[in-house]
This record gives C-alpha cells, sequence and structure tokens, in this order.
C-alpha cells in the first residue's frame, strides 16, 4: 500500500513542479522586456502609454535588459523604428525661393527690355544655385524651355515636379532637389487661385533625405499679381489654401517648408503665419504680441514650422543687377531636429543603454 500512495503521489509532484517552473517562467519574461510592452503604437488609434524616458539608473535591481535586437523586434511589431541618438541638431540644407523671370517675358516684341532670353539666363542662374550650395528650390515662372533646358544641361543632377509631367503650360511652378541628396517619397498639387482666377495645380512634395532619412515637405507657390487690376482678394484666397495645406501637412510633426512668389508682404506673412504657426526665414512670426516683422521684406518668401531652424537668410539681388531675373533669389540654411526630436517617440533602456524610437514613417 506504501508503494502505491508513492505511485499516486508522484503526478502531483510533477505538476506542483512544472507549474513552479511556469510561474519562474513567466515573471522572467515580465521582467525581460518592461520597457517594451507598455508601448501603443500611434497606429492602433489608442492613445500611448505615457513614456518616462528612464535612463539606466531607474531599471529595477535585477532586471536584466534586452538586447538592442530584441527591442528592434518587439518596438517594430508596435510601430516603432530605432533612430539615432544623440541630443542637438539634424541634418542641414539650403533651400531657396526664386522667381526665374518666365521665358515668354523675355522674347517677342513685348518682351521685357534690358534682359536676355531665358535660354542665355538659365546657365547664370543654375551656377548661382550652384554657388550656393541650394539643396531645394522653389521656382517659380520657370516655362517648359526652361525645364527642358535644365534637364539638357544638368542631366540627373537635379530632379523637377511637375515640370513638364503635367503638360508644358503647368511647369512654370516647380521644385526641385539635387538627387544625391534627397529622394521623392510623395509628388502632389493643389489648386490655388492664379492669374484670371483660374484654379491652378501648385506643387507639393515629400522628400527624404539621403543621409539621414529624414522627410520634409515643401510646397510651392504663386500668387497672382496686379496686373490686370486689383486682386487682392485672389491672393487672400489662395493664402488660405496655402496655409490649409502648411496646417495639414506638418500635424504629424513633419517639418514643412514652404516657398513662393506671394505678390504681397506683410499682408501674405502675417495671416499665413497666424494660420500655420510657421515662421519666415527672415524672421516673420506670429507670438502673443502679434505679428512681428522684419524692417525689409520682399514678395518672395520661405516659411517654415517651427521643429526646424532658419539662419543665413539672404535675398542676392545680384540678379537683379545683372539681369538674371527681376526677382532676387531668396535662400537659407534649414536645419532639421534630431531624429529623438520627432513627435511620439520614446527612449527604452537596452544591454548596451538606452535607445531611442520613434513612429515608423
Amino acid at each position: 500500500m506504501r508503494a502505491l500512495r508513492l505511485t499516486r503521489a508522484r503526478p502531483a509532484t510533477y505538476v506542483a513542479w512544472i507549474a513552479a517552473v511556469l510561474v519562474v517562467s513567466a515573471a522572467l519574461v515580465a521582467a525581460f522586456v518592461p520597457s517594451a510592452i507598455d508601448v501603443t503604437s500611434p497606429r492602433s488609434g489608442s492613445a500611448p502609454a505615457k513614456d518616462c524616458g528612464c535612463p539606466p539608473s531607474t531599471l529595477s535591481p535585477g532586471t536584466k535588459a534586452p538586447s538592442v535586437e530584441q527591442l528592434d523586434t518587439v518596438m517594430g511589431s508596435r510601430g516603432f523604428e530605432r533612430v539615432a541618438a544623440g541630443r542637438g541638431k539634424g541634418p542641414s540644407f539650403i533651400v531657396a525661393s526664386f522667381n526665374v523671370l518666365g521665358a515668354t517675358h523675355t522674347r517677342g516684341p513685348d518682351r521685357r527690355k534690358g534682359y536676355a532670353t531665358a535660354e542665355r539666363r538659365l546657365p547664370a542662374q543654375l551656377d548661382l544655385l550652384a554657388a550656393k550650395d541650394v539643396s531645394v528650390a522653389g521656382l517659380q515662372e520657370f516655362q517648359y524651355p526652361q525645364v527642358a533646358q535644365l534637364r539638357s544641361r544638368a542631366g540627373d543632377t537635379w530632379s523637377i515636379y511637375p515640370g513638364t509631367q503635367l503638360g508644358d503650360w503647368l511647369s512654370d511652378n516647380s521644385i526641385i532637389w539635387r538627387t544625391a541628396q534627397w529622394t521623392a517619397v510623395q509628388t502632389r498639387t493643389v489648386e490655388v487661385p492664379y492669374f484670371g482666377n483660374r484654379m491652378t495645380p501648385m506643387p507639393y512634395v515629400l522628400l527624404e533625405h539621403v543621409a539621414s532619412g529624414r522627410r520634409v515637405w515643401f510646397a510651392n507657390f504663386h500668387n497672382p499679381a496686379d496686373v490686370a487690376g486689383d486682386v487682392r482678394r485672389l491672393r487672400a484666397r489662395a493664402t488660405r489654401i496655402e496655409s490649409r495645406l502648411a496646417a495639414r501637412l506638418g500635424a504629424d510633426g513633419t517639418p514643412v517648408i514652404v516657398t513662393g512668389d506671394m505678390n504681397d508682404r506683410e499682408e501674405f506673412a502675417c495671416p499665413f503665419a497666424r494660420a500655420t504657426g510657421m515662421r519666415s526665414s527672415d524672421g516673420v512670426v506670429n507670438d502673443a504680441s502679434g505679428c512681428v516683422l522684419p524692417r525689409r521684406m520682399e514678395i518672395d518668401w520661405i516659411f517654415g514650422t517651427r521643429n526646424l531652424t532658419f539662419s543665413h537668410h539672404v535675398a542676392d539681388r545680384s540678379t537683379q543687377d545683372r539681369k538674371l531675373s527681376d526677382h532676387p533669389l531668396v535662400s537659407a540654411k534649414a536645419v532639421l531636429p534630431s531624429g529623438e526630436d520627432r513627435p511620439g517617440c520614446r527612449s527604452r533602456m537596452s544591454r548596451g543603454g538606452v535607445v531611442r524610437y520613434c513612429p515608423a514613417a
């Protein structure tokens, strides 16, 4: 009977032993990835858990931190990607806005006096962009003969949108970027009232910075001038459309840069800054005291969201002195936020130290 009782007791012993192993294993798993499992992906539609950005010293004693590779797997499954660590400034580049004076304005009996043809002016314009190390430029009055010449002279050095992709007559307002520094992710247009109250597609593009992987929206506009009467109401309507677009593009934290010949100074800058929260490269900003303006303003603008910074703003009027265009070449240095500054980013502890994850693009 004693042997029989021992035989009957053995399964219960096994069960108790297995249960104890499972409890210990579960505790180890919970301790192994404590900082990864508390993240809710922003793509899931629910609010993300609070993130303390905890330094290594806040880990519980005896906690075994996961490897970077294991964190990559867990965080990747929740819609995050690892980004370069380090506080401070992100990548920088030169952005420009330039009304190049369209080809049709310098030929024929009504041509602009004192200006050479577009074909003769464009090489010097390109040289000036190169001398300033311009990386992205919003061009106005960049008509299809000038587009063709750019492609002929520059080859694949510059990409352009829309160029002539939407038809020869819609190339006037185009964005160009250096292919060695940027790749296009999305290319789109928005309809804006133009000369004659025609709703005209104007470009905005999402570009990815090759060296850093950072993405930036660029939009370029040309608002109508008073060449055939007062069209302030059209410009105001255009500004509202452009403001709504810029605000929407930047709503998720992606930097936005707007360039253009707006044919207005304060009348454009203040409503645009107020509606978008953006600031211009020459210092226009809307704050608690109202609209702050620089001493001198052009009708050619560069605006950016406040998660980037501008410096080295220049309105180069040598283009007018040399009769390359009737507008200055406006340029500025733009500095993007560092990778860890994107909205929704999380700090996580690995065996090698703190690593940073941001919502995947």
